[in-house]
């Protein structure tokens, strides 16, 4: 051990042992078993260790260990060794306490948390992950699936440990990850569960997380568009991977997170299971979406991008009411292009028109269509609605099968129009891919044109079946099966 090394494992073990002291006066510390993460701000204020002298005489160790602490670099460029000093404190206790450890500043907890806080100090860059819990999502024997840019964990457990095992998952790749909860865990109950990690390196932890959520947004998308189901976004872990790093664990709730009591999903899920021979198929459709999409960046949003998130949005709903809107305006924003006179007419046909199989005639599509579109006029238009006229709209659709109760029956609805909706958006993505794109993403001529032309009809409805068949996706033009 080299002398800069010396100097933070004295200037550790004499702040442990000041700051467990003045914890202990505050009655903070021993904490309870069940909850052994402190947080800074919430369980203790900082000034009741920053005082001390050995705070300070760690702080000038950590100062002088690494350039990226020097007081002359530029204020965005410099790290303040205090978040890694309350950092290393708090991974101590809840070592301490896990262990049944009674205090001792050179005992197994200590030692191990100080070559932590050894490592992050000299550290260059930093791991972060991004753990998203996924409701109905699994694979087909319960083992990790690795795509290109995201590891798919099943949550495999009984009832009674589920949560245990969740947090095992979460942990593994976040140590300590528990600790961005405090007392008050947002994961629901919607098995069959997945935990979606995506991980990075850098110099700049902080940086990280945002562009590694997106990416885990990212593949979802691809997911939904290839494979009907309810898998919903339920709460995210992010954090530095090491366990003593200023980058600590913090958890994102996502909006009408998970399937509670205001979201219908859980009434009608479709569960979405994904393999190995699956990997392709994202891939697949990533570079469609990619190819169709082209950089716009002087666009400050377009018709589809709009359709995509409201897409994604459905997904995070409180109610059916917000699901239906929120899909209605993707189906809108995906299909109806630029005329704002018979909007809802040229959906019915259009939609018929592309997404028609033997599994789903176009007169079935026609008419669902015009069934979801008088509720949505009533939800956006000022209207009104008696129960008993929903329930009777609701069993019009095609899909809602007979002696559903009647919240059932709702969800079944909206999940027909997201599927039509998903359809409609793999169509477009396709038909725009190609070098020569039938309908582009930003252009609208010439498409009722095709639409009643019988050969151009026919290509049209090939030609995106044909490029998800090169992917070997075929099987996403198709509805589910109820």
């Amino acid at each position: 051990m080299n002398d800069i090394d010396n100097r933070l494992q004295d200037t550790g073990q004499a702040f442990l042992t000041a700051a467990w002291a003045r914890l202990q006066e505050e009655r903070v510390v021993p904490p309870p078993a069940f909850h052994p993460y402190l947080e800074v701000g919430r369980d203790y204020f900082g000034d009741s260790v920053m005082p001390l002298a050995e705070y300070r005489a760690l702080e000038d160790a950590i100062a002088a260990s690494h350039p990226r602490f020097d007081a002359g670099r530029p204020l965005h460029e410099r790290e303040f060794p205090g978040g890694l000093i309350f950092s290393f404190l708090e991974t101590f206790i809840a070592r301490l306490t896990g262990a049944q450890e009674k205090f001792s500043p050179d005992g197994p907890a200590a030692e191990q948390s100080l070559s932590d806080l050894i490592q992050a100090v000299h550290a260059d860059t930093f791991e972060v992950a991004c753990c998203r819990v996924v409701s109905h999502l699994t694979t087909p024997d319960g083992n990790p699936v690795e795509f290109t840019n995201v590891r798919v964990e099943p949550v495999i457990s009984q009832a009674a440990d589920h949560d245990r095992e969740l947090q095992r998952i979460i942990s593994t790749a976040i140590p300590g990850a528990a600790s961005a909860y405090g007392r008050d865990r947002p994961h629901g109950f919607a098995p069959p569960e997945s935990v979606i990690i995506a991980r990075d390196s850098g110099s700049r932890p902080f940086d990280l997380a945002k562009p590694l959520s997106q990416q885990i947004e990212r593949f979802m998308l691809l997911v939904r568009l290839l494979k009907p189901g309810t898998s919903e976004s339920m709460a995210e872990v992010q954090g530095a991977t090491h366990t003593v790093r200023e980058f600590k664990p913090t958890v994102l709730r996502f909006r009408g997170a998970g399937p509670g009591f205001g979201s219908p999903t859980q009434r009608a899920a479709h569960v979405i299971t994904l393999g190995t021979d699956d990997v392709s198929r994202v891939d697949g459709l990533g570079r469609l979406l990619a190819a169709a999409e082209q950089p716009r960046t002087d666009m400050a949003f377009t018709s589809f991008g709009m359709a995509l998130q409201k897409f994604l949005l459905s997904f995070h709903a409180y109610g059916w009411s917000e699901q239906i809107v929120d899909l209605a305006t993707a189906f809108e924003a995906a299909l109806s292009g630029k005329e704002k006179d018979d909007v809802t007419l040229r959906l019915k046909i259009r939609a018929s028109t592309l997404l028609s199989t033997h599994l789903d005639p176009a007169e079935q599509i026609f008419k669902d269509v015009g069934v979801i579109y008088g509720l949505r006029s009533a939800l956006v238009h000022g209207g009104a609605m008696t129960e008993k006229t929903l329930l009777k709209e609701v069993r019009k659709i095609s899909t809602v099968p007979d002696g559903l109760p009647d919240g059932t029956a709702i969800a079944h609805a909206v999940e027909r129009l997201r599927d039509l909706v998903r359809r409609s958006l793999l169509a477009r993505v396709c038909l725009a891919a190609s070098a020569t794109p039938l309908w582009p993403l930003d252009a609208d001529t010439g498409v009722d044109a095709a639409m009643v032309d019988d050969l151009s009809r026919k290509a049209w409805r090939e030609a995106w079946r044909d490029a998800l068949t090169e992917i070997d996706a075929i099987a996403s033009a198709d509805p589910p099966l109820i």
